[in-house]
């Protein structure tokens, strides 16, 4: 469980406010962060508690070029321990080839307070406009992670990624393929209307042991194809392709 890989590495190493210490953050919280938080008293909780006193910037319209920030995306629990995932940047005001840089903080549970535990700044970056589509919770064999979901819109052509995180002593770990596992793919705005074109979408799943299949449907070069499946499984720390071809990019 990713709070007894957590406790122990601290341990092994750190308290667990030095710990949380170890990488440096931004020093202030994203314009727009209450707003963000409100209604959702593990996020704010986990916010308060892994950013103490750290306040919220005043929206600026004049600043063009905005130093990063915090912004507060999910907590997600897992067992004793709270995940908090943060942006370093607010969703949908960053270039358009940028995606999300995600950040995660570990908070222990302690009777009715959260201790950080560790921190991973920006162990990732998916999507676009400095957003995502979806972080989700997984189990994967005997390790807790993540299934971030991003994607983007470039010259007309659209595109879906899948990236797989396992939670290994208060870092996050990727055991997807480098570039992720492609989830949907159309060139449909790119082409002229009326010509042909490619427009496919996968859907996943991913069992606790690690398997993970991705189904897709839709059309290439104008032509429904039948319904196909790319299945992963878990070797050591890596997703590896055991049937069916995985999308290109």
């Amino acid at each position: 469980m990713i709070g007894r890989l957590v406790v122990a590495a601290v341990a092994c190493c750190l308290s667990g406010a030095q710990a949380a210490r170890a990488e440096d953050a931004p020093s202030q919280l994203c314009p727009g962060s209450a707003a963000a938080m409100a209604g959702q008293t593990t996020l704010r909780n986990a916010v308060k508690a892994a950013y103490p006193n750290v306040p919220e910037r005043k929206a600026d319209p004049d600043d063009l070029e905005p130093q990063p920030c915090i912004h507060p995306y999910q907590a997600s629990t897992f067992g004793g321990v709270v995940v908090l995932f943060t942006f370093s940047q607010i969703p949908g005001e960053d270039c358009h080839g940028c995606g999300a840089k995600i950040s995660a903080d570990f908070l222990r549970r302690d009777k009715d307070r959260l201790v950080p535990v560790a921190r991973h700044r920006e162990f990732a970056e998916s999507g676009s406009w400095g957003s995502l589509t979806a972080i989700k919770p997984v189990r994967i064999g005997p390790d807790d992670g993540i299934v971030v979901e991003g994607g983007g819109t470039f010259q007309g052509e659209t595109f879906g990624t899948l990236q797989v995180f396992i939670f290994r002593d208060g870092r996050a770990q990727a055991i997807s393929p480098e570039n992720g596992i492609i989830a949907t793919q159309s060139n449909c705005d790119a082409v002229e209307p009326g010509n042909a074109c490619t427009d496919i979408t996968g859907s996943w799943k991913l069992d606790s042991a690690g398997r993970m299949a991705v189904t897709y449907r839709g059309k290439r070069a104008g032509r429904t194809v039948p319904p196909f499946t790319v299945t992963y499984e878990r070797h050591g720390d890596a997703l590896e392709v055991i049937s069916g071809k995985p999308l290109s990019f």
